[in-house]
């Protein structure tokens, strides 16, 4: 039997990532909500996840700075990062810097559900 793939969302709008991983616990994954940047990176360390759902716009530590700390952690910066945002401007700046797929907000489940596949299979 093939193990369940695990998602780290890290949003601090607790409703939507609460949606967000209901649907995807449907869907089979093993889901974990963080809400704070500050401890978000620590709990992706102790999970090492399939992949990370990221908002940009959040309190103290935005999705950006967040993304460059995963990215310098040499047994996390292959994991796939896909950014959600209301700030659909923002998508080529995310692209360059190594991101792997951009979602504007409010996210539609089945093409969040499509693009997670494409990146870990």
């Amino acid at each position: 039997m093939e193990s369940k793939k695990t998602v780290i969302i890290i949003d601090d709008d607790i409703k939507s990532s609460g949606k967000i991983k209901d649907f995807l616990e449907e869907k089979g994954f093993i889901v974990s909500n963080v809400n704070d940047g500050n401890i978000a990176l620590q709990i992706i360390k102790e999970m090492n996840p399939d992949v990370i759902l990221l908002d940009i716009i959040m309190p103290e530590i935005d999705g950006f700075t967040l993304a460059k700390q995963i990215r310098f952690e040499e047994n996390l910066k292959n994991i796939p990062i896909i950014v959600f945002s209301a700030q659909g401007e923002m998508k080529d700046l995310f692209a360059m810097e190594g991101l792997n797929d951009y979602m504007i907000k409010p996210v539609n489940n089945d093409q969040l559900l499509e693009l997670i596949n494409q990146r870990i299979g």
